[in-house]
């Protein structure tokens, strides 16, 4: 439909054409709309395997933290091991220093000993008194 307008000024005749256009087809529109529902289709899974591999990421994230616990548990527990070692290795080395001096003792008191038994009843006696 036009429809004619004038220019007050002018004089001059316009033609409107607004919504005469010649409308697609509707097969053309309705290949639109369908290409439209696949793109959103499309869309749809690609957010649904989207949300599961943030599901899997998570779970892996979890299972990395359980087990950087267990590391840094499993470290603290070999610290505290290494302490008891170095630990228990100087109380064996103190303990094989007293043992050495416990020996040179006994020695030293058996070597008397055999001297006061050897030395004759007599030199005993002296010794006493």
């Amino acid at each position: 439909m036009a429809s004619t307008e004038t220019d007050p000024e002018s004089e001059t005749q316009f033609v409107r054409t607004t919504g005469l256009e010649e409308q697609r087809p509707t097969d053309e529109r309705t290949r639109l709309r369908a290409r439209v529902a696949d793109l959103e289709s499309e869309l749809a899974r690609k957010e649904a395997v989207l949300a599961e591999r943030n599901e899997e990421i998570a779970r892996l994230r979890h299972r990395l933290d359980r087990r950087e616990q267990a590391l840094a548990e499993r470290e603290a527990d070999l610290k505290a091991a290494r302490e008891d070692l170095e630990n228990a290795e100087e109380w064996a080395e103190f303990l094989d220093r007293e043992l050495r001096a416990q020996r040179d003792r006994v020695g030293s008191l058996e070597a008397r000993v055999e001297s006061l038994e050897s030395r004759s009843f007599l030199d005993r006696l002296r010794d006493l008194f």
